[in-house]
């Protein structure tokens, strides 16, 4: 399918192991459900969700689709398109908090981080957010 500029910009940063070595799929398929993007490291789905994504059918189609992905344990990151849009920094280091909450500390280590775009930070230099789940 057709790509939003969001999802072509967020694709970029994450693409060709440029997040900090780590691979990332487009489009990957969990039968019934195509996910935006996919680590399968971290066995994690990252999201961008527009207008649509408010309406009540589809938040309810939204929740089944986020449990039935973590009943195979796949974790689902979502983002509204202006939450990306207004705050690509946050959203990059949301990503990074998920994915390093989710792999264990010695793969991390073995990830090559040596033509990545995104550099992650050092643990000291990053302030937690309390961003709760929409």
């Amino acid at each position: 399918r057709e790509q939003t500029p969001e999802e072509k910009d967020l694709w970029k940063a994450l693409r060709s192991r440029r997040f900090a070595g780590f691979k990332f799929r487009r489009q990957h398929e969990v039968a019934p459900y195509f996910l935006d993007f996919y680590c399968p490291l971290a066995k994690l789905a990252v999201e961008l969700d527009g207008f649509g994504h408010g309406l009540p059918g589809q938040r309810e189609h939204d929740a089944e689709r986020d449990a039935f992905l973590a009943a195979k344990g796949i974790e689902s990151l979502r983002f509204w398109n202006h939450e990306w849009n207004q705050n690509r920094e946050g959203s990059l280091m949301e990503i990074w908090a998920a994915l390093t909450r989710r792999v264990p500390a010695e793969e991390l280590k073995k990830l090559d981080t040596a033509n990545t775009r995104y550099v992650p930070p050092k643990e000291s230099d990053i302030i937690r957010s309390s961003r709760g789940p929409r």
